[in-house]
């Protein structure tokens, strides 16, 4: 599968995971572009979806569980609609910005179920929470249900209609996710419980949560200290274009109080997709560490597995090693692809199914100074007789960051947190990521921007 959170219903094609760079921070204040954290404040009630909804008054609702006509977009190959069969909501009523879950059953008339995705508004997945807001004017948003068949046509009704009363949740557990780099289905959860009724009572005690009870919906349960956790969902049948989960996590405070978040999480089945429509077994491998790292003798070593979802194994015929260059200097063009060559450094010929088989590769920057990436191209047959390919690849870590070659941090704040990541992992240069899981971990919640310029000056 694609290690893909599914937030619309556009999802990326590459099987395949080809090394990513490091983005360090130095003791200097330099800082590499990275990916920006998750903005978990409690969303403003004009944040409701519009662009494909229906507007409906509070009055009293329907049933929660309802059959809808559907109404096929039309398509150019004709390609008969999903049918939605049932569309069920949790609760028949619930407040301003409650959390209310949404399940969607539904079919094909054409023997293609293994396509079925979904959408609520703008969130993808088969069952997901779902939030509305009231209006200033006592009315509210209802979005739209879409289910996506093969080639994308697709069934659009509005989301079966409920009550949303005059009141607000006392808190609210709010869950983001993300891939993480460098890896093939595991993800990281974030939960923040946020305050909505509560913050407006004199009276109301502060929540703290003393731990995390998380429910990955694969089957999986795990309980934390931290608001944070990763979970590596397992590796799929070639039965499905889409894999469906709904995660969910309690925040537990020590008076007992408890508090619930959820996430649907639809994943893109890129190996599936690949056999479907081009006839391929993917070969896919994932390498430890997750970020290469250079030894004092100048060699990055990486293990990589490598493994795919058929059922027998794939036996390796050819394997390609493709040498970039080292880039220009601006470092937006693509590094130059220099001539390819077969080759015999890597001891392998069979793949088997389940886990796979694991190897290491090397690059030798000394050795090969202008050699910034080497990518193996993977041939080879499956049990059945499919074609089977991959790619993998290893690569020189980014150079330390410099005054020379940066851009510099200036933010008091941001620096502060730098110097705090810094002394707490014992690391001269701190990532992205690192920053991320501390400020989700509450390790930065004593830093304000004064203190900090303070700190930076």
């Amino acid at each position: 599968m694609s290690p893909h959170t599914s937030a619309s219903r556009r999802f990326p094609t590459k099987p395949l995971l080809a090394g990513a760079g490091l983005a360090t921070v130095a003791l200097l204040w330099w800082l590499l572009p990275s990916g920006a954290a998750a903005d978990l404040s409690e969303p403003r009630p004009t944040a409701a979806p519009t662009a494909t909804a229906t507007t409906a008054t509070a009055t009293p609702p329907p049933p929660a569980k309802a059959a809808p006509q559907a109404v096929a977009a039309p398509v150019a190959d004709s390609r008969p609609a999903p049918v939605i069969d049932e569309i069920t909501v949790e609760k028949p009523e619930v407040c301003s910005g409650e959390e209310n879950l949404v399940s969607i059953r539904a079919h094909t008339v054409d023997g293609t179920d293994d396509h079925l995705h979904y959408v609520v508004g703008s969130e993808g997945g088969q069952r997901l929470p779902v939030r509305i807001w009231k209006n200033s004017d006592g009315t509210y948003q209802v979005p739209t249900v879409s289910v996506f068949g093969r080639d994308n046509v697709a069934t659009q009704v509005p989301l079966p209609a409920y009550k949303v009363k005059d009141c607000e949740p006392m808190r609210n557990a709010l869950v983001t996710s993300r891939m993480m780099i460098n890896t093939i289905g595991e993800y990281e959860f974030q939960v923040r419980v946020v305050d909505v009724a509560a913050r407006k009572l004199a009276d109301a005690k502060p929540f703290k949560a003393v731990r995390y009870v998380w429910d990955w919906g694969d089957g999986a349960t795990e309980t934390t200290e931290l608001p944070v956790a990763t979970h590596r969902f397992a590796g799929q049948e070639m039965d499905k274009m889409y894999f469906q989960y709904l995660v969910s996590v309690e925040a537990v405070a020590a008076d007992g109080e408890r508090v619930k978040g959820r996430q649907g999480l639809q994943v893109l089945n890129s190996a599936y997709e690949n056999f479907v429509y081009r006839n391929i077994v993917t070969v896919m491998g994932e390498g430890t560490p997750r970020f290469p790292m250079l030894g004092a003798d100048g060699v990055v070593r990486q293990t990589f597995r490598l493994f795919h979802y058929a059922k027998g194994p794939v036996r390796i015929t050819r394997v390609t090693a493709v040498r970039y260059g080292m880039g220009a200097p601006d470092r937006q063009s693509e590094p130059p692809r220099e001539e390819a060559h077969e080759t015999n450094e890597l001891a392998v010929h069979v793949v088997p199914p389940g886990k796979g088989v694991e190897l290491q590769v090397t690059l030798n920057t000394k050795a090969e100074p202008d050699v910034a990436m080497i990518t193996y191209e993977l041939e080879g047959t499956s049990e059945d007789g499919h074609t089977a390919r991959g790619s993998f690849s290893v690569m020189r870590p980014p150079d330390p960051p410099t005054r020379e070659k940066h851009n510099p941090v200036t933010d008091p704040l941001l620096i502060a947190k730098i110097k705090r990541a810094q002394q707490l992992l014992e690391q001269q240069f701190v990532t992205g990521e690192d920053l991320n899981r501390l400020e989700a971990e509450g390790k930065f919640d004593d830093l304000q921007p004064q203190g900090s310029r303070r700190q930076g000056g």
